[in-house]
């Protein structure tokens, strides 16, 4: 174990920030980072481990509850394939604000994300920058965006009944995910200045694709493909790119 000056760990945090966790109680989080950490789940694993590679965490919630509020080092989890049945009502990031050139990243199988199976959802909350933070290779049942950025590659979203992506004030960009199913209303539902970009993605929903209250921007790449009776169903200040056509609310925008 790496030891300080004085002969402290080199890791002790005096100061912590104490979080109620859904399931988990409460929670004590550092208050911030003080070197680059790599953190490995796997479904096999033990919560009260290490999170090492030969002593891996057994759920992601775990590998979250032990990173700090303040991110100013590079943060990587690690999640093997495997089937994460015990992550129920939803993952919890907790808030984590990034204030250097520093990147938090959550990686299972980018190849073949479904084999990362987490049968719950994600609720996120990041500050910082949007490349700094990224979810890769997961298949979750959807993602909640409550405030700030994150960028998704290669993840599918199979969605709750109601929506596979939601938030409020979130900035969210996907690269070849699959979002939503014919058991969803929507597979995008955002609210009060949300806003997307999507390149090679798929959106299904047995209502609307994107349903969106309130304003904001939302970017698909010609691409991205929709399966859904309509494709986009928003209030008036919304304002919707899909390849070369332009939607203001849910209407189709033609020039004059």
């Amino acid at each position: 174990m790496s030891r300080a000056d004085g002969g402290r760990d080199a890791d002790r945090q005096w100061v912590r920030i104490e979080e109620e966790v859904p399931r988990w109680g409460l929670v004590s989080r550092p208050l911030t980072t003080v070197r680059e950490r790599e953190l490995v789940v796997d479904s096999a694993g033990d919560d009260e481990g290490p999170g090492t590679a030969d002593d891996p965490l057994a759920t992601i919630q775990a590998a979250f509850n032990r990173l700090p509020v303040f991110v100013q080092h590079d943060v990587t989890i690690h999640v093997r394939p495997g089937s994460y049945t015990d992550e129920a009502p939803a993952i919890h990031t907790g808030p984590l604000v990034q204030k250097a050139q520093s990147t938090l990243r959550l990686v299972g199988d980018p190849d073949e994300p479904e084999r990362v199976a987490v049968e719950s959802g994600i609720n996120s909350t990041f500050w910082g920058k949007q490349s700094h933070y990224s979810i890769q290779g997961l298949a979750f049942d959807g993602l909640s965006q409550f405030a700030g950025p994150v960028s998704l590659r290669n993840c599918v979203f199979r969605g709750n009944g109601d929506a596979a992506i939601s938030g409020k004030n979130g900035h969210v960009f996907a690269k070849r995910c699959a979002i939503g199913s014919s058991g969803d209303r929507y597979a995008i539902w955002s609210t009060l200045m949300e806003s997307y970009g999507l390149v090679n993605c798929s959106l299904a929903a047995n209502e609307a694709a994107i349903r969106a209250n309130g304003p904001g921007t939302h970017r698909l790449s010609g691409s991205c493909s929709v399966d859904a009776p309509t494709a986009f169903d928003a209030d008036s200040g919304s304002l919707i790119v899909h390849g070369e056509e332009l939607y203001v609310g849910g209407r189709r925008y033609t020039p004059d």
